[in-house]
């Protein structure tokens, strides 16, 4: 949640009000609480969500382009879309461009993940970063103490998500009236 709220709020400090969410599946714990994350944010910046703002993807970059193709199909039409992983925004990116508008003027995209590919597209893609390694890390310490028979020292490790600010984000060109 954390992460996605670091996310939606930098798009409505930005100036962003319609702002779409490509979603992962929500059968994934993660993609509940990346939904959970977007409408709390939504909310305390008393932004309404159009139900037809939130489309579920599939986490790949295929599902990202056809659900961009949704969203770009919307009037009034989205001033960012946010995916829930940076492949779904990478090919929500694709699509906004094949449709002659630029990524960070007409549109702001960001993703989720912050995967190498992110700092190579163009423009490069504002996402969150999750500290992977160290879940990793923690992850084993916690199992390696489990088969030992070891007492956990902790039972809820939090580790923070940062927003990684690259070019895919821009104010809207206009801020449009409110729906």
């Amino acid at each position: 949640q954390t992460g996605m709220s670091l996310l939606v709020q930098h798009f409505v400090d930005l100036g962003h009000r319609h702002i779409a969410f490509i979603t992962p599946p929500v059968t994934f714990m993660f993609g509940r609480y990346r939904l959970q994350g977007y409408y709390q944010t939504m909310a305390a910046n008393g932004l309404p969500v159009m139900p037809e703002w939130v489309v579920e993807g599939d986490l790949t970059q295929r599902g990202g382009a056809e659900k961009a193709e949704q969203l770009l199909d919307l009037k009034p039409l989205p001033t960012a879309i946010i995916a829930g992983n940076d492949l779904m925004a990478i090919g929500a990116m694709r699509t906004v461009q094949q449709r002659g508008l630029q990524v960070g003027k007409d549109i702001a995209i960001g993703g989720f993940d912050d995967i190498p590919l992110s700092a190579y597209t163009n423009p490069a893609l504002t996402t969150v970063h999750q500290p992977i390694y160290e879940i990793g890390r923690q992850a084993c310490a916690i199992l390696i103490n489990i088969i030992n028979h070891r007492p956990l020292l902790e039972h809820h490790i939090l580790l923070t998500p940062t927003l990684i600010v690259r070019e895919s984000s821009g104010s809207p060109i206009s801020t449009p009236d409110p729906a």
